[in-house]
C-alpha cells in the first residue's frame, strides 16, 4: 500500500509541475542546468557496484560507483559540476518529479509503474533478481519462499516480488547490503536483490549462497523528469557512446572487482 500511495503522490506532483510549466519563462532542462552550473544526481548509495558509500578519489559527495562515473561524464559534457544527493530509494521518483534533482542514477529498473511518473533512458544494463540464502538453508528455489521471511530493500522490484509470494513476510531495509546481512545473521530466511549486488554481498559473507536461477529479468536505466526531453536525449547519446566504446563495461568491471572480498 505504501508503494501505491508513493506512486500516486508522485503522479500528482508530475501533473502539478506540468500544469505550472506553461507559466515558466521557458528554457530547456539543459539550459537550466547550465544556468545553475550544477547537475544534481539523485541516488541511494546501498546498491554496489552502481553506487556505494566511499570517500576514495573519484567519489562525489561520499558516493562512488558506475552511476557516479556516468554522472561525472554527463556533467562534464554539460560544462557543470556534479552534485550527488543520497536518499531513500522509495523517495527518488517523488524527489525528481518535485524538481529536487535532474536525473536518477540508482540502478533503477524501468517498469510501467515508475514510467507513469518519470521518463526512462535506454537500457544500460540487463539485470535480474536473484535469491540469497544462508548456506544452512533448505531453500533451493523461489518456490520454497512461500511463508518465509524475505529481506528486501524498500521500494525496489525485489520488494514488489516479495509482496506477491504467498504467506511470505517481507522485511524492509534501507539498502540491499543490509538486507543481505539480515540473512547472514539468520534474522531472515532469504533476500531478493539484483544479481551484481547479490554477488558482492555473497562474496563478502561466506555464510551466504546465491541460488542459480533468476527470479526475473530487469532493465536498468536512467530516469529523467517528464518534459525534459532534451536532457533525456543527451543521456541516451552519452549511454550509447559509453556502450559502443566499451567504457561502460570497464566501469562495471572496475567497481565490481574492487568490491569483491578477494580483491580487497
Amino acid at each position: 500500500m505504501k508503494k501505491i500511495l508513493t506512486l500516486l503522490v508522485s503522479a500528482l506532483i508530475v501533473l502539478s509541475l506540468t500544469a505550472c510549466s506553461s507559466k515558466d519563462e521557458g528554457g530547456s532542462a539543459i539550459d537550466k542546468i547550465k544556468a545553475k552550473g550544477e547537475l544534481v544526481l539523485l541516488t541511494e548509495s546501498g546498491f554496489p557496484p552502481f553506487e556505494y558509500a566511499s570517500d576514495e578519489e573519484g567519489s562525489v559527495d561520499g558516493v562512488y560507483g558506475v552511476d557516479i562515473e556516468f554522472g561525472k561524464l554527463l556533467a562534464e559534457k554539460l560544462g557543470v559540476t556534479l552534485k550527488v544527493t543520497d536518499m531513500d530509494f522509495d523517495s527518488l521518483t517523488i524527489a525528481l518529479a518535485a524538481g529536487k534533482g535532474d536525473i536518477i542514477a540508482a540502478g533503477i529498473t524501468n517498469n510501467p509503474e515508475r514510467a507513469e511518473v518519470v521518463n526512462f533512458s535506454k537500457t544500460y544494463f540487463d539485470n535480474g533478481l536473484f535469491v540469497i540464502v544462508h548456506k544452512d538453508s533448505d531453500i533451493k528455489s523461489v518456490k520454497d519462499l512461500e511463508g518465509k521471511k524475505i529481506a528486501v530493500q524498500q521500494g525496489t522490484t525485489g520488494n514488489d516480488y516479495a509482496d506477491k509470494i504467498e504467506n511470505a513476510e517481507p522485511q524492509l531495509f534501507k539498502g540491499m547490503v543490509e538486507a543481505g546481512l539480515a540473512v547472514n545473521n539468520k534474522n531472515a530466511d532469504a533476500s531478493i536483490m539484483d544479481k551484481l549486488t547479490a554477488q558482492i554481498v555473497v562474496s563478502n559473507n561466506p555464510n551466504l549462497i546465491l541460488l542459480d536461477d533468476a527470479v526475473e529479468s530487469e532493465e536498468t536505466a536512467i530516469a529523467v523528469a517528464k518534459g525534459n526531453d532534451d536532457l533525456l536525449e543527451l543521456v541516451n547519446e552519452v549511454l550509447t557512446e559509453l556502450q559502443d566504446s566499451g567504457q561502460l563495461q570497464k566501469w562495471f568491471d572496475k567497481h565490481f572487482d574492487a568490491l569483491l572480498k578477494d580483491n580487497q
